[in-house]
């Protein structure tokens, strides 16, 4: 049987060690909780987008920018420039979100040690104002934790922990401020692109897509036709992407580079409705970077020179490669001429047929691949004016015609010599020999195997 008294006292000490933990331990913990969220607030006291000058000042150097209304940031000192606005919206966007986690405190009262935390002197110092008040800080060393920085406010000499990350703000120069891109257009509204280079000048222009949305793009000069859609795009989504890797801003600097002979010289004319985006590209050795000019007042701009491959092509590279000269939307019949057959296809509302035996079904899968691949076989090279197999072509075995709904015969693709997987070839959109991919000799069926697979 249980001792009451035993009983009561265990009951007591329970009550005794809850109130114990509660006073000393609880409540401490409690309290302290309490005073790190009191303490946790904004770096900022205003929106990051109300500012509208910063100072940047580091132990090598000081940086003063600003903005005007329409958002744009620009370098007034130590250069005049204009700056590049994701940086800088970047950095204040990471001083609105961080935040200040707590203040640090001297012992006893005791005036802090700034050295210990980065900030004596402290390796970044920035000066942020919008039209009505100014704000002061001292960046200094990484915290303890991930993100974490230590910081001086200096509107209360207040050092505190914040949650930024020291890679934000770390080894950032004049360069890392400034605009970098060359040429500010969209791709969408460029109606025309001229190139300048060691084989001349050649113009394309953007047309309106006749049988689709997509706008075609065609040679004006040297020669004029349809040019390769996809090289075009390409090269004006690189130019669109172009960045400076460095600048060479003295008149003394430029001159002494201008002065050399180039080994390439390229010069690009964008036409965006009525602005005219211009730039001379200059490369003078390999292994060195290229160099860039807008305008002789504005800086060298060092670029990538891979950007000059495409650029330094002659008007083929541009080119719509593809040999046979007629779209497949405007083909009306198709003559093939083989070593071992010959037949006609016509094309009788959507559906092909032989032509001396329209009423012979087809296999009209079979029959829309062929044809296709004749359309848009491309020239892989092009040979020189009197290349070996000039004599080989003029009596070919392969011989496809393509009449337009007009009657005229407007497409035409012969087919010569075969060797290391490509063929010798001639075709009615370009003049002269070329080679294409071998394969297509092997996807031209006969009409037997067009009958006899149906399907």
């Amino acid at each position: 049987m249980l001792n009451p008294v035993r009983i009561s006292l265990v009951l007591g000490l329970l009550v005794l060690g809850l109130g114990s933990y509660i006073l000393f331990i609880d409540i401490p913990q409690t309290r302290q909780i309490e005073h790190l969220v009191k303490q946790e607030r904004q770096i900022l006291p205003f929106d990051d987008r109300a500012i509208t000058r910063m100072t940047w000042a580091s132990k090598t150097e000081t940086i003063q920018l600003e903005r005007d209304d329409q958002y744009r940031w620009s370098i007034v000192s130590p250069i005049q420039s204009p700056a590049d606005n994701q940086e800088i919206r970047r950095l204040l966007r990471a001083l609105t979100i961080g935040k200040i986690k707590r203040v640090i405190q001297g012992e006893d009262g005791k005036p802090l040690d700034l050295s210990t935390y980065g900030l004596g002197p402290p390796y970044l110092s920035l000066t942020l104002s919008t039209p009505s008040e100014t704000v002061e800080l001292a960046l200094g060393d990484r915290g303890p934790f991930a993100p974490s920085l230590y910081m001086q406010t200096k509107s209360d000499n207040q050092v505190v922990l914040t949650t930024l990350d020291v890679m934000t703000f770390a080894q950032k120069t004049l360069t890392n401020f400034r605009l970098k891109d060359l040429l500010l257009f969209e791709r969408e509204h460029v109606q025309e692109l001229r190139i300048q280079n060691q084989h001349g000048e050649m113009t394309l222009q953007r047309m309106s897509g006749v049988h689709s949305l997509t706008p075609n793009w065609m040679f004006v000069s040297p020669n004029q036709g349809p040019a390769d859609k996809i090289s075009v795009s390409t090269l004006l989504m690189d130019l669109g992407e172009l960045m400076a890797r460095g600048f060479i801003d003295t008149d003394q600097q430029k001159k002494t580079i201008r002065s050399r002979t180039p080994q390439s010289h390229v010069a690009v004319t964008i036409r965006e409705g009525d602005i005219l985006h211009h730039l001379d590209i200059f490369h003078y050795q390999d292994g060195e970077p290229a160099y860039a000019v807008r305008r002789s007042e504005e800086p060298l701009f060092e670029i990538d020179p891979a950007i000059l491959g495409p650029l330094q092509q002659d008007t083929f590279y541009f080119q719509d490669k593809r040999l046979f000269g007629l779209e497949l939307t405007d083909l009306a019949m198709l003559s093939v001429k083989t070593p071992t057959d010959q037949y006609t296809l016509i094309n009788q509302q959507g559906e092909w047929v032989l032509d001396n035996s329209p009423h012979t079904p087809l296999n009209q899968n079979m029959v829309n691949l062929f044809v296709s691949r004749i359309v848009d076989l491309p020239a892989e090279l092009r040979l020189p004016k009197g290349q070996a197999g000039e004599e080989t072509i003029l009596h070919p075995e392969f011989v496809i015609q393509g009449v337009d709904r007009q009657g005229k015969v407007r497409g035409k693709l012969i087919l010569g010599h075969r060797e290391k997987g490509l063929v010798l070839a001639n075709g009615a959109r370009m003049p002269g020999l070329f080679q294409a991919r071998s394969a297509i000799l092997d996807q031209i069926p006969s009409k037997d195997t067009l009958i006899h697979e149906q399907g």
